[in-house]
This record gives structure tokens, sequence and C-alpha cells, in this order.
């Protein structure tokens, strides 16, 4: 993942609590919990993260772009490069470059939560367009038409928790992977390999289930500041900030739960 960096997690009391944790068999809901109470410093950074609100400015005004007659064009006043019609690896590989010439041209450093962020809505376009899909590889209006349904209140609320799911699972696993793989065979937590994917696969589950919590409020959002002012850069950072202060609350409330 680029810059990101892992080793062994820190030293520190509530790092200590998410390996016992791991090690004594507790809930996924339990584990996520913890990593998030122990990683709070780092979903705090995330709020003010630039990279983190770029994404989520360019998430709402690429589904904007699909209700213009010309897509592609629209798409291309974001720095979202596609070529006409764009099919669905257009638009996602277009998503990512944007992001990426963004900090270039800006001068603004990526930071690992910029680049989860970017890893993230970049699935997240992948599922929500192509699943709205009829063909296996829509392209032309189908995208199109894909798209611009997700410049809805709803839609752009199922938009959203998809990329909170898919960011607090990169997230979490950003800092537990390499600890999670050492509980593997032994007298470890995961007896098998096996066992231990599907611990990941539950934990997928799980930030599904807790970024239900942001949908609503997405949704609300994103229908309110289309219509008052547009979505600003500035609209873009709050609605994240606060959007992952109720995410934090969410997983720890979970874990707490799960371990009591």
């Amino acid at each position: 993942m680029g810059s990101i960096r892992l080793g062994a997690l820190p030293d520190t009391k509530p790092w200590h609590a998410v390996i016992g944790r791991i090690a004594d068999g507790s809930s996924v809901a339990a584990v996520a919990g913890a990593t998030s109470a122990a990683a709070v410093r780092g979903l705090r950074l995330s709020k003010g993260d630039h990279g983190v609100t770029r994404v989520i400015y360019l998430l709402a005004h690429t589904a904007l772009a699909a209700r213009r007659t010309d897509f592609a064009a629209a798409l291309g006043e974001l720095h979202i490069a596609v070529p006409d019609p764009p099919g669905l690896f257009d638009l996602t590989a277009g998503f990512a470059a944007a992001v990426r010439h963004w900090h270039l041209d800006t001068r603004t450093a990526q930071t690992d939560l910029g680049q989860i962020a970017a890893l993230a809505a970049t699935e997240a376009l992948t599922h929500c367009v192509g699943g709205r899909s009829v063909t296996l590889f829509p392209t032309g209006q189908e995208i199109q038409d894909a798209t611009r349904d997700l410049s809805t209140q709803n839609g752009f609320a199922l938009l959203a928790h998809e990329f909170y799911a898919r960011f607090t699972r990169r997230f979490l696993l950003y800092h537990l992977a390499r600890e999670l793989s050492q509980h593997v065979g032994g007298n470890g937590r995961f007896a098998t390999p096996g066992e231990h994917n599907a611990f990941l696969a539950d934990l997928d589950v799980h930030c599904h289930e807790a970024a239900i919590i942001v949908r609503t409020y997405a949704g609300g959002w994103y229908s309110k500041s289309k219509f008052e002012t547009g979505i600003t850069t500035e609209q873009a950072g709050k609605f994240s900030a606060y959007a992952l202060t109720k995410l934090r609350r969410e997983l720890e409330v979970r874990g707490e739960a799960a371990h009591g």
C-alpha cells in the first residue's frame, strides 16, 4: 500500500488490549472496537486530512456529473479523464488518477489515510456502479445511468455507506494485518490460514454493519448541501469529520457490547 509501513503494534496499554482480544479469541466486534479505541489518534487525523476530504468531494461530484448530458466532459471538469463513452474501468481508473494528480498539482502530500480513502472510494465506485449495471462489462449509457442513480439522496447514501465500510476495514487492517498473521498456527488464535481468512471475512461484514450509522446522515447532508449552496470542499471536510466521529463511536460501542 505504497507509503504504509506495518510493524508490530505499539507497546502501549490500549494496544496490549488489542493483542489480548486477538489472543483470547474475542469476537470480531471486540477486536475492531479495541483497535478503534487504540487508534483513535489516526481517526482524528483523518478528519482533517485534505486527501480524505478531496476523495469525498470527488465522489459527490462524480455522481452529479452523471446528470449532465455530456458525462465524459463533466468528469473532465473534475480532472477525471475518461474516453467518451467511458467503461466501468475507465471511470474508476480515471477517478484514482484524478486523486493522484490533485496531490501532485497542489503539492499536498498523500498520507497513508489519504491513500486508504482513495482505494476505498475506487472500490465503492466499482461496487455501486458495477452492481447497477446489467452487462458484465458495462460501457456508455449504462455506466452513466448507473452513476446517475448515485446522485439522488438515497443513491449517495448507499455510495457513502460503501465508502466508509471499506475505509474502516482498510484502516483497521492497516493496524491489525501484521499482528493477526502472527496468531496463525501452533497455539495461535487461528489454527489454520482458513480460520484467519474467515476472520477477515467477518471483519468485512462487521465494517459494513457499523458503517450503516453514517448512511442516513450522508444522504441528508448530500441533498441539503446540493440544494442550498452546492457541495464545496469545506462542506465535504465537515461532513467527513462528523461521519468519522459517528463511525468511531459505533465501532467502540459495538466492541464494548461484544466484550462485556
